[in-house]
């Protein structure tokens, strides 16, 4: 989790992670800070292929390399750690707060240590305070994974 963090942590402050949420944000209206992440997240469903990484490895896509790709034209395929970074970064470079999650749905732990088995995003509303769960990977099924949760962790960025 160390390194997402970091590479979010680097990228909200990356011209091209910034170039890239302007553009998805273009036809949203000034200061609608509700639809803005939402807006990222529909722009990610439809502009990102879900891939599962490679067998017994986990890799970890820095967001400023998927933007530059994006900006290039190309359609990046990321696991839901790479689009969370990803998620957090477009997010974060134009003003919002998020945290990640990551969730396990079984009680299931190796070694003493609970084993999460999926991570998503959060983007918090300024006004409401509320926490918009923002997941391209569960999409339109978000509730019903959001109720099979059996445990869960929160990180701040």
């Amino acid at each position: 989790m160390d390194k997402i963090r970091e590479a979010v942590a680097r990228a909200q402050f990356d011209y091209s992670v910034r170039e890239v949420a302007e553009s998805i944000l273009k036809e949203v209206k000034a200061r609608d800070y509700v639809s803005e992440p939402i807006a990222i997240f529909y722009w990610i469903c439809r502009h990102v292929r879900y891939t599962r990484d490679p067998r017994t490895v986990e890799l970890v896509r820095d967001p400023i390399v998927i933007c530059k790709q994006i900006l290039a034209g190309q359609k990046p395929a990321l696991d839901c750690d790479d689009m969370t970074a990803l998620i957090c970064a477009l997010c974060m470079t134009i003003g919002s707060q998020c945290r990640i999650v990551t969730v396990a749905f079984s009680d299931l732990k190796f070694k003493g240590q609970r084993q999460y088995e999926h991570v998503f995003a959060q983007a918090q509303d300024p006004q409401s305070q509320a926490w918009i769960t923002l997941d391209p990977v569960a999409g339109k099924k978000t509730k019903e994974m959001l109720s099979r949760i059996y445990a869960a962790k929160v990180w701040q960025l």
